[in-house]
C-alpha cells in the first residue's frame, strides 16, 4: 500500500473517530443509598415499549437499550458515566444481591432486592410508564436515584 493511501486511511479514521466523539453526550449516573453489595444491572432505555415490558429477567444487551452496565458494587453509593448520543432515555436498574442474575420478587411479585428507576419515578403496582422516568439528555446531565 503506497503512502498516500495509508495517509488518506489514516485521516478517514482520526475524522470517523473525532465525529463519533463529537456526537456522543455524558450521562452520569449516581445511585445513592445502597444497602446490599450485588451485581448491578443497569439499562438505558430509549425504547418506551422496552422500558415497560422488562421485567429485569433477561440481562444484557438488546434493541431499546442504548447502553448500560452489569458490575460488581459495594454499598453506599454508585457512580459510572456513560456516553452516548443526545436524546430522550429512562433507566432502570436492580442490585442482585445472590448473584441469580434476575430481580428476586416474594410471591405477591413485589421486588426483594434493590431497584430504582430514573426520576426516583414508581408505580402503583408495577414500574413506571416511561414518561414518569424519561429524561432528556443534550450534552452533560447527571441522574441522581435515591433507594
Amino acid at each position: 500500500m503506497n503512502k498516500n493511501i495509508k495517509m488518506k486511511i489514516f485521516y478517514y479514521l482520526i475524522a470517523v473517530l473525532g465525529a463519533s466523539a463529537l456526537n456522543a453526550d455524558t450521562l452520569d449516573v449516581e445511585i445513592h443509598g445502597v444497602t446490599k453489595a450485588g451485581l448491578l444491572h443497569l439499562a438505558i432505555y430509549d425504547s418506551k415499549d422496552v422500558f415497560e415490558s422488562d421485567k429485569g429477567d433477561k440481562p444484557g444487551p438488546r434493541p431499546g437499550i442504548v447502553s448500560g452496565t452489569v458490575k460488581q458494587i459495594a454499598k453506599g453509593i454508585y457512580r459510572d458515566s456513560f456516553e452516548i448520543p443526545a436524546g430522550t432515555y429512562a433507566i432502570g436498574f436492580y442490585i442482585d444481591a445472590n448473584g441469580n442474575e434476575k430481580l428476586d420478587t416474594n410471591f405477591l411479585g413485589i421486588p426483594k432486592e434493590e431497584f430504582g428507576f430514573s426520576n426516583n419515578a414508581m408505580g402503583a403496582f408495577s414500574a413506571p410508564k416511561f414518561e414518569a422516568a424519561s429524561f432528556v439528555l443534550v450534552r452533560h446531565k447527571i441522574i441522581k436515584i435515591d433507594l
